[in-house]
């Protein structure tokens, strides 16, 4: 019997949903209002990734948050004590902090043992060996990235997970955040809120070092390894999130853009299925 006063609580599965649900009731100051809560695993670690950096944003209202998917043990060891996770044969799942990486991001033959399990991952989960390798090439690029834009590298994650018939990594950091990045060089000063930075981002040859330097957030390269295959995106900056879904994913194809809590930095969440997976429709 539960004792009286005491709420119930509450058990949720830890999807994109729960986890902007739960930052925004710790942002508006109600979520120890909602009684104790168990996440469970979703299977996507996306939304853990973005569930434990809200955690790190409002440890007191998440006291009350039990999480009960192991991978978010796993994120907090690499966060915590830059714990490396997935180098072991046949790994289905790891994380790597990029505080494990060189003072520009310099990979290691740690990190390249990492991607190498990555890539072995993506074959066992079905992608064919060409495509594996463009998926683990462009998580590469997106680390480059965390190094050149976040301005605060050391907070740096990516993460893998693979089941048959997905595979899905995740990059994040607390850094500064797309908007403030953007809004660093001259091109970009009339952007008015992270919406619509996002937007500029996910674009070819957009980046804060200005549109005529070469450079980009990466997030092309990612796009082209996910042509005729079918894939969910999440972008998430700030106080706005960008999703694309559905075969073929591209800036010309379906996407969301929405308001959310705010949560520092970026996360940039994907989820493939080989083109033998069907795909999910918004």
């Amino acid at each position: 019997m539960e004792p009286e006063g005491e709420k119930q609580g509450e058990t949720l599965i830890g999807d994109f949903d729960v986890a902007d649900e739960l930052l925004f009731a710790a942002e508006s100051g109600g979520l120890h209002d909602l009684g104790p809560i168990r996440v469970q695993r979703s299977g996507q670690i996306g939304p853990l990734v973005e569930l434990v950096r809200a955690r790190q944003q409002y440890p007191e209202a998440f006291a009350s948050v039990v999480f009960e998917a192991p991978f978010v043990a796993t994120i907090q060891a690499a966060l915590d004590r830059d714990t490396v996770t997935g180098t072991e044969k046949n790994a289905q799942a790891g994380a790597f902090p990029l505080q494990r990486l060189g003072v520009n991001g310099e990979r290691s033959d740690l990190w390249q043992l990492w991607a190498s399990r990555a890539d072995q991952a993506a074959l066992t989960a079905g992608f064919p060996a060409q495509i594996a390798a463009e998926i683990v090439g462009a998580l590469g690029e997106l680390q480059d990235n965390v190094f050149r834009h976040s301005e605060a590298a050391r907070t740096g994650l990516i993460a893998f997970a693979a089941r048959p018939g997905t595979f899905e990594v995740v990059v994040s950091d607390s850094g500064v955040g797309v908007l403030a990045s953007l809004r660093s060089h001259a091109d970009y000063a009339c952007i008015k809120d992270a919406g619509a930075a996002l937007k500029v981002a996910v674009a070819d040859g957009e980046s804060r070092f200005g549109r005529d330097s070469g450079c980009g957030f990466g997030m092309g390269q990612m796009f082209r390894a996910l042509a005729n295959h079918d894939g969910d995106l999440r972008f998430r900056s700030d106080d706005h999130a960008l999703e694309v879904r559905g075969h073929s994913p591209s800036l010309q194809g379906r996407i969301q853009l929405r308001q959310k809590a705010a949560l520092p930095g970026l996360t940039i969440s994907v989820l493939c299925r080989p083109t033998s997976v069907p795909g999910r429709a918004l």
